[in-house]
Parts: structure tokens; C-alpha cells; sequence
């Protein structure tokens, strides 16, 4: 657990890019040193927050596996960790884990991205 990680900053809602819609997926992530389970807590169409107490850190180049509803494309990504934010021990009902921008989307796969998102856009808000 990252009961003693220093937050790396979670984006503020300012900074983004793109609306973020909120989801609870499996995804596997790869990195260095390990390979572990997260869930995908939102995703937009050139990242994702994995939720998971595992410890990464902002810069790290981890690779990321997953498919959302609705596709049978399997995403199979190498993705950069954009900020993390740690565990909260306080219970201020927030997930651990970091924000990832998905490095290599080709067009098909961002096309895919862009299509669930828009078809969701009126079934999930984002607050």
C-alpha cells in the first residue's frame, strides 16, 4: 500500500483535455518489476485512472490490457503514469492509484474510444 507516498498531484478537473466517464473495468498492468490487477475507474479518449493500491509513480512507462463493453478489441497498450494519487488513510472515500496517458492509440483504436465515449455520454455524468 502507498501509506507513505507522497501524492504526485491528481489532476485537477481544469487540466483535462477530455470529459472523463466513470466505470469500474479489469485491467492488467505490466511494469518493470511487476505484473498486478487494477480496475479502470474512468477512461477517456487518451487515458485512464487505474484504480490499485500498487505503487507507481509519475513517469513511469507501464503496459496496460484491457477491452470496454461494447467491443471485442482488446486494448493492449504502453502507457505513461501521468500523476498518482496514494492510498487515503483518513477515509475521504477517494481511490488510490494514477492517472495513465495511453502512448500508441492507433486511429482504429482511438476511433473505438471516441464511439464508446460518445454513445455513454448520456447515460454517465461526470462530476
Amino acid at each position: 500500500m502507498n501509506k507513505g507516498h507522497s501524492n504526485q498531484g491528481s489532476a485537477p478537473q481544469d487540466r483535462r483535455e477530455t470529459l472523463r466517464k466513470h466505470f469500474d473495468i479489469q485491467v492488467g498492468v505490466a511494469s518493470d518489476h511487476k505484473l498486478f490487477v487494477g480496475l479502470m475507474a474512468n477512461i477517456s479518449a487518451g487515458g485512464l485512472f487505474i484504480a490499485t493500491d500498487e505503487h507507481l509513480r509519475k513517469g513511469d512507462k507501464i503496459e496496460v490490457r484491457f477491452s470496454i463493453p461494447g467491443s471485442d478489441h482488446v486494448f493492449h497498450k504502453h502507457a505513461t503514469v501521468c500523476w498518482t494519487r496514494p492510498f487515503d488513510a483518513e477515509g475521504h472515500h477517494t481511490r488510490a492509484g494514477a492517472g495513465v496517458k495511453l502512448d500508441d492509440l492507433s486511429d482504429e483504436e482511438q476511433r473505438i474510444l471516441n464511439a464508446f465515449l460518445k454513445i455513454h455520454d448520456s447515460i454517465f455524468y461526470d462530476v
